[in-house]
């Protein structure tokens, strides 16, 4: 185990190496499937997303992994966003793997998620971004999303498309 975290150079508290053959796998599922398939393939990996453990934090991985790799398909975009969205829109408690998840995807500017098309596909689905984000992100001076780890995260004033929109709750 020791030689295989010197060679893959993962270390407690990064990223566990998901690419080869398995991130492979899930890419080429996630590009092969139809719509509906695919749809359910997110939801299964989303259903994992739960508590604080390895298995919670490599499934979180791969689901922002696919996100970034599909540079070429905006539906799977599209697809892993919705199925973290309708998952936050419901009543708390939502599961920590869940929320970190989105927290991160919608603060880390790897993936860049206010860039893209379907979150400003009507005003009603960009409020509905807003406002899961509003909940999700920490305001600064205090903690809304209840998340942990999530104490450093940039204010909503910090997003692009929050800034102007009254931010504050």
């Amino acid at each position: 185990a020791a030689a295989a975290i010197a060679q893959n150079g993962s270390v407690q508290g990064k990223s566990p190496n998901i690419g080869g053959v398995s991130l492979e796998l899930f890419v080429k599922l996630s590009r092969d499937l139809d719509t509906e398939g695919r749809y359910l393939f997110f939801n299964a990996i989303a259903n994992q997303l739960r508590y604080p453990n390895s298995h919670t934090h490599y499934l979180s991985c791969v689901l922002l992994n696919l996100f970034q790799a599909s540079q070429d398909k905006e539906i799977v975009r599209e697809q892993v966003t919705r199925v973290l969205i309708e998952r936050l829109i419901v009543n708390k408690p939502h599961p920590w793997g869940l929320l970190i998840t989105f927290i991160e995807l919608i603060k880390n500017s790897t993936y860049d998620i206010w860039r893209h098309e379907f979150v400003r596909s009507s005003k009603e689905i960009e409020q509905l971004f807003q406002s899961v984000a509003r909940f999700c992100l920490p305001q600064q001076g205090g903690g809304a999303g209840g998340a942990q780890g999530a104490g450093n995260a940039p204010g909503l004033s910090d997003m692009p498309a929050l800034r102007g929109q009254g931010a504050s709750q």
